[in-house]
């Protein structure tokens, strides 16, 4: 009788799961690109943007701020420039069109924690050529005007974090400050924003240039890196959920590969991520960048610094990859297919039915001014 039940249960399990399989559904993304961010002032052609605010608000489309090399890689001695444009899109039956409305951020602003939200686009940090931000405010679309209001000032200047909404609440995580990565998990109440930013229990490790989605009351810290003072930078491979209704973190199964600078969005109960650093590149050059600190001779440092340069110009690309996370089975996989290229340090959204990911970096020193939508795919 015993073996029978036994026998039984196996079998409604083998059924239900063959169900299970027999429902679900292989996701692969069509990449176009619907866009282009236009020329900064002065300039004749565009060369993209890195460290942009890209963000959703009545049904626009807003890129504002971001960073670029204008005369020179930074290998050649260029110097990273800060910007305050802002673009607005509307979507059209096909691709997106520029909105001839002409605005600007109060500053010159790259590498916030951005998120949109149904009052506006929250933009908090981020760092310009006078350093790092601790500013915090909404920009919005109001009666045919952009709009900015002030949030309270975040504790101390902070760049490269991110930043999550779960009902009211606003989620900040990690970033880098003066000191180099944080662990700090902040919250500020929409609802009473008087009470300024608080701190939550520490995230599991420093992190910045991380991935943070969410979906419902659950929140993920997937990825990021940490830098070494005198060593190669941590990049990371691990996932931590937060649960608002169990406010702990809880390691989740890791990334494929350890992955910086990526971003992602939310499907339902998976989770996407975009491209990122797995750091190869990066390792090299911060390496050779050790050993010119700490060389004595000046010829041999010079060609430590014309290797240095070598290996940034050769730079392959960013990973082109899409990563799927089911968060119900705690299983990643690799959507079929890759992207057109890999780009990191943007951000990627949801407009309306299409992902949107606005310019980025796609080699070292290197952004591009291409706007890529994404068209989820399935077939059973």
């Amino acid at each position: 009788m015993k073996k029978l039940f036994l026998y039984l249960i196996f079998l409604l399990t083998a059924i239900s799961f063959s169900k299970l399989q027999a429902q679900q559904h292989i996701q692969t993304i069509g990449w176009n690109v619907v866009a282009k961010i236009p020329p900064a002032p002065m300039q004749s052609q565009s060369i993209g943007l890195a460290g942009a605010i890209t963000g959703i608000h009545q049904h626009l489309l807003f890129i504002a701020g971001g960073t670029n090399f204008p005369d020179k890689m930074p290998w050649e001695g260029g110097k990273k420039k800060y910007y305050n444009d802002i673009f607005i899109y509307r979507k059209m039956a096909r691709g997106l069109a520029l909105r001839p409305y002409q605005a600007k951020l109060p500053f010159n602003l790259a590498y916030a924690a951005v998120c949109s939200i149904p009052a506006g686009i929250v933009i908090a940090g981020g760092e310009n050529e006078t350093g790092l931000s601790p500013k915090a405010f909404i920009m919005q679309w109001e009666n045919g005007k952009i709009t900015f209001n002030s949030l309270p000032d975040l504790p101390e200047g902070l760049t490269n974090a991110a930043l999550t909404l779960v009902g009211d609440i606003l989620y900040l995580a990690g970033g880098e400050t003066t000191g180099g990565a944080t662990d700090q998990f902040l919250t500020l109440d929409l609802k009473n924003t008087a009470a300024g930013w608080k701190r939550l229990i520490n995230l599991p490790q420093p992190v910045s240039h991380t991935v943070l989605l969410t979906a419902g009351t659950k929140i993920f810290v997937i990825g990021g890196r940490k830098g070494n003072s005198g060593d190669t930078s941590t990049i990371y491979k691990n996932v931590w959920m937060f649960d608002v209704k169990d406010p702990v973190w809880k390691a989740k199964t890791s990334l494929p590969v350890p992955l910086s600078a990526a971003c992602g969005v939310g499907a339902q109960q998976e989770l996407l991520v975009f491209s990122g650093d797995e750091g190869k590149t990066f390792h090299q050059v911060e390496r050779l960048i050790g050993e010119i600190n700490r060389e004595k001779d000046e010829e041999r440092k010079a060609k430590l610094n014309q290797s240095k340069a070598v290996i940034q110009a050769a730079h392959p690309g960013f990973s082109r990859k899409v990563l799927k996370y089911d968060i119900a089975r705690n299983v990643w996989t690799v959507i079929p297919g890759t992207m057109p290229y890999g780009t990191v340090t943007t951000k990627a959204v949801w407009f309306e039915n299409e992902i949107i990911i606005a310019g980025g970096e796609i080699k070292a020193g290197v952004r591009t001014p291409k706007i890529l939508s994404g068209k989820i795919k399935t077939t059973k």
